[in-house]
This record gives structure tokens, C-alpha cells and sequence, in this order.
């Protein structure tokens, strides 16, 4: 069969040959003109009436595969672009590759993208000074706000990674501690909760309504954290026996036994902590006589102290130690 158009060669192709194929059938067309909405702010593209964090090249490629029309059967196709920046947006220059049966087609289109500019949900909350939630950082020892606030922080990053409209508002440093205002108040109950399991805090809940949307009451949520006044690596008092404090998870409390080395696990909403001593009440002093548990140490003003301590040291030795109630007692080197 001769081909309909040119009536010389043979009809591979719809009845036609493959020159008069190639001349008459095209596969695809493109707009001369289309948009594309970005936010100016983060940068966030408008796809498909959703906004997601695109670069260029992917907002570009998603907009010429949305605005394609293929107008004949095609096997498979690939398509490249180039595009350059004009005054009023971008042109693009589009190689679609479309394979039909044994042939493959080249289809060259030049469009000029414009660029609309709107704010992004996020960025609209952002800038209002949007907030769900505060979360307020009580009990903070004095020099120890950079410390927790570094790692409520690096919680906020953490969950804000796979939640994009998570975001601090604003924060302030008041008398009694910190406060942070957030975005999210369920992402703020993990962040809180993560604090308290990290420090042993007490987490309070306070939620208020902020106003109505679609009939139903829109509330605010105040997570109040206090941190114990005990941390890890204090001396504590717990039933009148002097422990320090290995590690705290939540309100359980790894303790060490300052008298016999002895490791025990307590839970302080069943038993009370009665005495706390910090870290920076600790001596530094140096054994000068250690033998069957007996101790002389010498202390930063040279005077020597005597005490027993169940932990082994060796002559020479530095360590570090507390008095309470005249009594000495000696840390473990790991500590």
C-alpha cells in the first residue's frame, strides 16, 4: 500500500510513509504562555493546589508535564528543558523524545513562563505572628538556660523536618524562665514531653480558647515544664541515705550509694528527694592516704579530712567530694 499523502513510497505509519509522517503527525503541543505561583518569602511553588518546597527545575518540569497535550498514540517519550530568565519571568525551551513503534521524533516548544507571587499558609501564619501553643521552661538552674534551650531546640528542628508548618513565633526570657511560642501545639506536647523525659520535669497542660472557626471552638495550649531541682551527676538525700544521681528518665532516678556502691532504681512519686546538692558544691581534693576504705584527703586549702568510702583510689589521686553535716563524702572517679 502507497502512502495516501505522497502516493510514491510505502504506508508504514497510519497510511502514510514515514517522511509524510514525520511532516503531517504531531504528538504533542504546549501553551505559549503559563504560570507558576511561588511564594516570595520561603520559596515554596504552588503544585496542583498544593504548596511544597521545590526548586526551580523541579517546579519547571512539573509545570510542563501539567500543561502538555499529547494529540497521537505514543509508545514512551522522555523530555528535556532549558530555560533563561527574562523581565517578566523565565522562557523555556522543551525537547519532548517520543518513540512510535520503530521511530523516535523530536518535538521542539517555546513557552514563556510567568512567575505570580502569594503568600504560602505558612509564611501568612509566620508573619502574622501565628502561635497554637506555649511552651514554658520553669525550674532552670542559673547558667543552665543556654543548655535547655539548646536542646528544645534542636527537638523544634527535629519535628519540624517532617512537619514544614512547625515554626517558633517569637520567644521571651522572663524572671521565672523561658518562653517559647509555637506553631503546632501537638508538635509542642512532643517537644515538651521530650524535655520531661530528658530532665525529669513535671509537665502541666493549660489550654484556652482563642477564638471560633467552622463553628467549633479553637483553642491554645500553655505546656508549662518544671524542671526538678535536682540533675544528673548531684548528690541527693532519699530516706535519710546519701545516693548520687547517675541518670534521670522521666521520674525514675538511677541512684549510686555514696556509703556501699550499691545501685539502686527509684521512682519519686513514690519516694521524696529531702535534700539536694549540686554539682558546684562539690571540692576538689587529692587522696593522700587510701587503705581498706580509709581515706585521708587534703583539700584546696591543704587541710587534711578523714572518711571512709567504699569506692577504691590510690594514693595520689585526684577526686572530688562534698561535706553535708560535717560528714565527707567522696565521689567516684567517673563522676
Amino acid at each position: 500500500m502507497l502512502c495516501v499523502e505522497c502516493g510514491i513510497r510505502e504506508a508504514k505509519y497510519d497510511n502514510l510513509c514515514e517522511v509524510c509522517f514525520r511532516k503531517k503527525v504531531k504528538f504533542t503541543a504546549m501553551p505559549q504562555h503559563m504560570e507558576v505561583t511561588i511564594c516570595p518569602h520561603c520559596g515554596s511553588v504552588k503544585f496542583r493546589g498544593e504548596w511544597k518546597k521545590l526548586s526551580l527545575e523541579e517546579a519547571l518540569r512539573g509545570l510542563i508535564e501539567r500543561n502538555v497535550d499529547f494529540l497521537h498514540d505514543y509508545d514512551s517519550y522522555t523530555f528535556e528543558f532549558k530555560y533563561r530568565e527574562d523581565s517578566e519571568g523565565y522562557i523555556l525551551d522543551v525537547t519532548f523524545h517520543i518513540k512510535y513503534r520503530d521511530l523516535w521524533i523530536d518535538e521542539e516548544h517555546v513557552s514563556h513562563v510567568s512567575i505570580h507571587y502569594e503568600s504560602c499558609p505558612r509564611c501568612n501564619r509566620y508573619f502574622g505572628n501565628y502561635f497554637e501553643a506555649i511552651l514554658q521552661l520553669r525550674g532552670m538552674r542559673e547558667g543552665e538556660s543556654y543548655e535547655v534551650l539548646e536542646y528544645a531546640h534542636r527537638r523544634i528542628e527535629h519535628y519540624a523536618v517532617k512537619n514544614e508548618n512547625l515554626f517558633v513565633t517569637k520567644e521571651e526570657g522572663k524572671k521565672e524562665g523561658w518562653d517559647i511560642y509555637l506553631s503546632d501545639k501537638r508538635e509542642a506536647k512532643k517537644i515538651a514531653k521530650d524535655i520531661c523525659e530528658k530532665y525529669g520535669a513535671a509537665l502541666k497542660e493549660s489550654p484556652q480558647i482563642a477564638g471560633r472557626r467552622d463553628g467549633r471552638d479553637m483553642y491554645r495550649v500553655t505546656y508549662s515544664v518544671r524542671l526538678p531541682s535536682y540533675r544528673a551527676g548531684d548528690v541527693l538525700c532519699i530516706e535519710g541515705v546519701y545516693y548520687l544521681l547517675e541518670r534521670v528518665n522521666r521520674s525514675v532516678l538511677n541512684l549510686l550509694s555514696l556509703k556501699d556502691a550499691r545501685r539502686k532504681t527509684v521512682d519519686t512519686k513514690k519516694h521524696m528527694v529531702e535534700e539536694v546538692y549540686p554539682q558546684h558544691e562539690f571540692e576538689e581534693g587529692l587522696i593522700v592516704f587510701s587503705r581498706d576504705g580509709n581515706l585521708q584527703i587534703m583539700d584546696s586549702q591543704y587541710r587534711v579530712v578523714e572518711t571512709r568510702s567504699p569506692f577504691i583510689f590510690e594514693d595520689g589521686q585526684k577526686i572530688k567530694f562534698v561535706r553535708i553535716k560535717g560528714e565527707v563524702y567522696v565521689l567516684p572517679c567517673s563522676s
